[in-house]
């Protein structure tokens, strides 16, 4: 089976897509729930074969009323350009089929109530996914934005503070301009449990970008980036300035001025092998 028709196999629908499902057979709006999720599975298969085209490890692709999710097993290792693509995949998807439908509505072969639903369907869901907040895809552009500039550790706990920020924003522009629109609450409350969550699990996420690069894999670099530490200084202090794309010399500075270099796997080594997270530097070197 091809990698890419294998990606149908993982598609799951998420109870909420299900709950307005029901909503719309009650409301006799079925229409506009096919189109919904036609377009919510487009955007989120373009994510999926972007993502497959660059042999990710892909678990799940996971349908939202207001987008989706396609869970890799990629945890910030990956060259920047390839995140970049996957995650700007899904977007471009609403692009073209904007111009098939305008194609469609011009020939005749769509009305002018289809073309609305649809054009309403795609702008909204755009616009949705690009707003700086996790785990829409406007907030993974920010969080490899804030990954160019900030360790990994701290790029994470900026983004999740940045899309909190803006989810406030969001909420009190619609609770001022559509206090009215059920779907737009239900979607705010997932965001913020979402946030949350990737709050809770800030030190799992960090935990998994290190041990890939422990396991050597996905082992692409941009630059070496050389970090001067002191020997007071801990293991688990070090790691959490790593940056995602670059390559680690650490460099340790005795009270009188002796250096001794690292290589990032050695410090790897002994975080994970060896579990010395609280040890400091000084004795792992000046023994």
């Amino acid at each position: 089976m091809s990698k890419y028709v294998a990606l149908f196999t993982k598609v799951h629908i998420h109870p909420l897509l299900w709950l307005f499902g029901g909503i719309a057979v009650i409301t006799a709006h079925f229409k506009q729930l096919f189109l919904l999720f036609l377009i919510v599975l487009i955007h989120e298969l373009g994510h999926a074969v972007a993502a497959a085209f660059f042999s990710w490890r892909i678990k799940q692709i996971l349908l939202l009323p207001f987008g989706g999710v396609a869970e890799v097993e990629e945890h910030g290792n990956r060259p920047f350009h390839e995140e970049l693509i996957v995650t700007l995949a899904g977007p471009v998807q609403h692009l073209w089929l904007m111009g098939i439908a305008f194609f469609l509505w011009k020939a005749g072969f769509m009305t002018d109530e289809g073309w609305s639903l649809f054009a309403h369907y795609n702008v909204a869901l755009l616009f949705i996914n690009l707003l700086p907040i996790w785990p829409l895809d406007g907030g993974k552009l920010l969080f490899l934005a804030l990954t160019r500039y900030f360790p990994f550790s701290e790029a994470h706990k900026k983004m999740i503070i940045l899309s909190f920020v803006a989810l406030m924003l969001f909420f009190s522009s619609v609770l001022l301009l559509q206090p009215q629109q059920f779907d737009l609450w239900i979607m705010m409350i997932f965001l913020f449990i979402s946030l949350w969550k990737e709050w809770r699990h800030r030190h799992y996420v960090m935990m998994r970008f290190l041990l890939e690069r422990y396991y050597g894999k996905r082992g692409s670099y941009e630059k070496l980036r050389t970090i001067h530490v002191s020997e007071e200084e801990t293991i688990i202090q070090v790691l959490q300035n790593f940056y995602r794309g670059q390559k680690h010399s650490i460099v340790v500075t005795k009270s009188n001025h002796e250096r001794v270099t690292l290589d990032e796997n050695e410090l790897l080594h002994v975080f994970f092998s060896e579990k010395q997270a609280n040890e400091k530097l000084g004795n792992l070197v000046y023994i």
